[in-house]
């Protein structure tokens, strides 16, 4: 009642509140679609709780006004957590980041993914993208060796099977590592299985993770291992002493697949992924020191050898791949 006194007290208030309200009716659309953009985004990534943080302020800084809660875990973990948010109706991340191009399939499967293509996808070589992911960065199988080693330095992985690393040689397990499971894939096709055989005859042994890969070599408890680029980078910043090798016969990428979870595309969402593809995101991926899947970049020497690895063989045959490995290599522990 208060209100229609006033304006009965003030009628040219009253006409020219009417004429910026009819003028104003046009504006209200972009106000009511802002209202209705999100600005909070959950990603689900495969990264350490530093980088995860990193990533989220690169983005945010690219998209003001965004809040991204990234969710970090080893690729396995947050599978576990996705299947159990699954069977409980309600998926709470948006965008998935792993480090396993295999456990993709699965997901389309169940209906998970996404079909978003980022922008810049048409770039990608043929490896790193499938119907439902694009990989948004490398991770490089390659060669570690300690310092202080007074063997001769192997320079591709068939050196590897050469007596003289007799005990010498450490690897993980595919069970455990997709990014593993991609490097005996690759090397068991193009060498035959033979060539894990001999690793065997050498005495080579397995462990879990190419992380733990990483730290035995770095602490002299063996003098060779085959490890990831992104590990030997955090080992070389902590100073330890060892080295990296780009196998002459080519290094093996594992792309981290990217998607969009299905039912979550939304125009904060498709601008997160096309920004992980844009030069900004690229080199956002770079400065947490993984190799950028698009453009040149300082992470992979100049004219290395990159295998060409097709993923979708290696789902198919994950099953009999892992049976023959561990017929060789005794499952780690």
């Amino acid at each position: 009642m208060k209100f229609f006194t006033r304006l009965s007290l003030f009628p040219a208030l009253f006409v020219i509140l009417l004429i910026f309200t009819s003028c104003g009716s046009t504006g209200s659309t972009p106000a009511s679609t802002n209202a209705s953009t999100p600005t909070s985004l959950t990603v689900y990534a495969a990264l350490t709780e530093a980088n995860g943080k990193l990533l989220a302020k690169a983005f945010e800084s690219y998209a003001p006004g965004s809040k991204v809660t990234v969710v970090t875990g080893g690729t396995g973990a947050l599978l576990t957590r996705i299947k159990a948010e699954k069977a409980a109706g309600s998926l709470h991340a948006d965008v998935l980041l792993l480090a396993d191009p295999t456990a993709m399939p699965g997901l389309d499967e169940q209906q998970i993914l996404a079909s978003y293509k980022p922008t810049n996808a048409s770039q990608l070589p043929a490896s790193f993208q499938d119907a439902h992911w694009s990989g948004a960065f490398s991770f490089n199988n390659v060669i570690i060796y300690h310092k202080g080693m007074s063997l001769p330095v192997p320079s591709s992985w068939q050196d590897l099977t050469s007596g003289k690393y007799q005990n010498q040689v450490e690897l993980g397990d595919p069970a455990y590592s997709g990014t593993t499971l991609g490097m005996v894939g690759y090397l068991s096709q193009t060498y035959n299985w033979s060539y894990f055989s001999n690793l065997k005859k050498n005495n080579a042994i397995t462990v879990q993770s190419t992380n733990t890969v990483g730290t035995d070599v770095a602490a002299g408890r063996v003098n060779i291992g085959i490890t990831l680029d992104s590990v030997v980078r955090a080992l070389l910043a902590k100073g330890s002493p060892i080295e990296v090798v780009w196998p002459s016969d080519g290094a093996i990428p594992v792309p981290a697949p990217v998607s969009i979870v299905a039912g979550h595309e939304n125009a904060l969402s498709h601008k997160f992924v096309d920004w992980l593809f844009s030069s900004g995101g690229q080199a956002a991926v770079e400065q947490l020191g993984y190799a950028p899947a698009l453009g040149s970049s300082s992470m992979i020497p100049a004219h290395t050898k990159l295998a060409s690895v097709d993923w979708s063989q290696i789902v198919q045959k994950r099953t009999s791949l892992l049976e023959q490995f561990h017929a060789i290599f005794a499952k780690a522990q």
